[in-house]
């Protein structure tokens, strides 16, 4: 029980971490660079994470020279990875936990 919760929780925070990064990026995008936030045709609520994927968006995205702008998305890349690399461990673990039993 106590290593559910364990992992539950390290699950949540690691969640928590890459939405803000995610909503940070966003928001540096918007405000740090209006121009690129316009041509990507200001896209609300649940529209914008689609935006940035597009291949129109991430060749957008590419050509931002914003120093800052340029951190938070590493950092929102980062923050994603790290996510999926403790999501996928978890996923493996239990398999073979599971195999073994």
């Amino acid at each position: 029980m106590l290593t559910m919760i364990v992992l539950v929780s390290i699950w949540a925070l690691l969640m928590l971490r890459s939405g803000l990064a995610e909503y940070k990026y966003y928001q540096s995008v918007k405000t740090l660079e209006p121009e690129v936030w316009q041509k990507l045709g200001s896209p609300k609520y649940l529209k914008i994470p689609m935006v940035f994927v597009s291949s129109k968006g991430l060749k957008l995205l590419q050509s931002i020279s914003n120093k800052i702008v340029c951190e938070h998305a590493i950092k929102h890349r980062q923050a994603g990875i790290q996510f999926l690399i403790y999501v996928v461990l978890v996923l493996i673990g239990s398999i073979v936990f599971f195999k073994m039993a």
